[in-house]
């Protein structure tokens, strides 16, 4: 019988998803880390990823980035992180309309414009909405700064404390109770909420600063990555490649090893090829994007992570996480022809933001939501070869519990009959506000909370991790969302460090890099990434 050598890394990440992938490249850039990926699914990127179907290509996580346009902060972070392998193309203005049955409203990305259409569309909510430009401003720096403190030095620790008195912002504060207290018309308030489905919680349940940080990374429009969100993990995968580590994919993470009290490594299932044998992976450092659910629940000893368990399993009871399915269609013409430009359309059949949550718990079994989100992956991207778009619905996971136990793309003859219906459902409220839409239709497939689980092992499928409701912040919630956890070498990343979404989770991942051993503090990163940014400018002088 042959041995298997040990294998060692520097550094060993669960998952690779965009927090991982951020940690991964800028500790092998900048601290020379031997590094090592492990992911479950058959592609890399977590929901960063692309996926084919007839030359059709789609986006299941990533549908829009803000604040990439060139020389800003966060772009050159992301080129850093990529080693600019990855090109970002604006979205056409409007980059999102907002319809509701007796209001549409388009939204550019330039802030004061959006302001002054508010103000021509409801003059008489005038300074109320002058102020909640403001306030958004407070309120992305309150959870930020929130992060910072609970995650980062003395010095922002210090720095909160004192910006509380500029923001004023109590983090318990709701979407609805902040828009009840400032405006009076109900349309003007359901059209500043119309976002919600960005970070899946709804007004009644939502923090105004999660709201605001949304809200703010968006003012300056969306931009696309050339050639689908695919790019960034292969990007990513060529700087760690380039510094001695690898992706490993078709891995599932069953266990952290321990020695002595502190991480030794990490116990795999392979996925692929029948029964393999278990294979370990040996660093003094572990870093899991896989989610605070999954690595206390799941992957650590229980006896260190037995009261977090629990009290994360009592939240989830409480706080189910948001779900929801997608319709991935192929068209065989352009959707340019209905007017169509690649812009994001929320859709809503009512102005109640919480009549839509309601309907989430049933409609899957013979409603129809209130709610669906259109995207258009093939009008984003100057490289599509063919057209796409995306209908994207929030849906209970209860509604397909009962087919949890069937393997994937062998569940029987209902839980297909009950995708036809969604299928149907969708295409029909797409095809009652857009004539014509089903006519182009070539290919269609949806994907459940079923599907989400399957690849993702995120519990019920979730589709942006801890739920972020206002309880997620109570004090004895904010243990789950430290980098540190109790096992010394053992850290976290990704969303459930800091917020959702693409830029959340990098900025989660800087906030675990800086806690690392050869830690790189944020401001170090941006001066790098600027530095690189220069480099990289006066390079390409010289060539010229």
């Amino acid at each position: 019988m042959t041995t298997r050598p040990r294998q060692d890394y520097d550094l060993i990440l669960i998952g690779s998803g965009i927090g991982a992938l951020t940690v991964a490249s800028l500790m092998a850039q900048l601290r020379h880390k031997r590094v090592l990926i492990l992911e479950r699914h058959v592609v890399p990127g977590g929901y960063t990823h692309s996926f084919k179907r007839r030359g059709f290509q789609w986006d299941p996580g990533l549908h829009y980035v803000g604040q990439m346009a060139a020389g800003t902060g966060p772009r050159n972070l992301f080129d850093l992180i990529t080693q600019y392998q990855v090109q970002w193309t604006k979205m056409p203005d409007p980059f999102e309309k907002f319809v509701y049955p007796d209001l549409t409203f388009d939204v550019y990305g330039d802030p004061k414009r959006f302001q002054a259409d508010l103000i021509a569309r409801f003059p008489q909510e005038k300074q109320a909405i002058r102020r909640y430009f403001n306030d958004i401003k407070k309120g992305a720096a309150a959870l930020f700064l929130h992060a910072a403190q609970h995650n980062g030095s003395r010095l922002y620790k210090g720095l909160a404390s004192l910006a509380k008195l500029w923001h004023g912002i109590d983090l318990r504060l709701t979407t609805q109770d902040y828009l009840d207290r400032h405006f009076h018309d109900p349309q003007l308030k359901a059209l500043l909420a119309s976002q919600w489905l960005d970070y899946g919680v709804s007004p009644e349940q939502s923090p105004f600063a999660l709201h605001a940080t949304i809200v703010s990374h968006y003012l300056q429009g969306g931009y696309y990555p050339v050639g689908g969100p695919g790019t960034l993990a292969r990007s990513v995968q060529s700087v760690v490649e380039a510094h001695g580590g690898q992706i490993l994919l078709h891995r599932e993470v069953t266990e952290i090893l321990m020695d002595q009290g502190a991480v030794a490594g990490v116990r795999v299932r392979h996925l692929k090829g029948g029964d393999q044998p278990m294979e370990e992976y040996y660093a003094p450092v572990v870093v899991s994007n896989a989610g605070a659910y999954n690595t206390y629940c799941r992957l650590m000893p229980s006896a260190q992570a037995r009261p977090q368990c629990e009290q994360l399993q009592q939240f989830y009871q409480a706080h189910p996480p948001a779900t929801h399915v997608s319709l991935y269609i192929g068209f065989a013409g352009d959707p340019r022809q209905l007017g169509f430009r690649g812009e994001n359309h929320w859709i809503y059949e009512t102005i109640d933001h919480q009549a839509v949550d309601r309907r989430q718990h049933h409609w899957v079994q013979g409603e129809e939501p209130l709610q669906v989100y259109l995207s258009f992956p093939s009008l984003k991207d100057p490289k599509a070869s063919r057209h796409t778009a995306e209908v994207i619905a929030s849906a209970d996971y209860a509604s397909f519990a009962p087919w949890r136990d069937q393997p994937w793309l062998q569940r029987d003859e209902h839980y297909t009959a009950l995708k036809a219906h969604i299928r149907d459902t969708l295409l029909a409220l797409i095809e009652r506000h857009y004539p014509g839409f089903t006519a182009l239709v070539d290919y269609c497939e949806v994907s459940t909370p079923l599907t989400n689980e399957h690849f993702t092992a995120h519990p019920q499928g979730a589709m942006y991790g801890l739920p972020m409701v206002v309880d997620r912040f109570a004090p004895q919630h904010r243990a789950w969302s430290r980098v540190k956890t109790p096992i010394p070498g053992l850290y976290m990343t990704g969303s459930d460090v800091y917020v959702l979404g693409i830029m959340g989770s990098v900025m989660g991942a800087l906030f675990t890099t800086s806690q690392l051993p050869d830690s790189i503090s944020l401001p170090q990163a941006f001066t790098a990434a600027a530095q690189a940014k220069a480099k990289a400018a006066s390079s390409r002088l010289q060539t010229a």
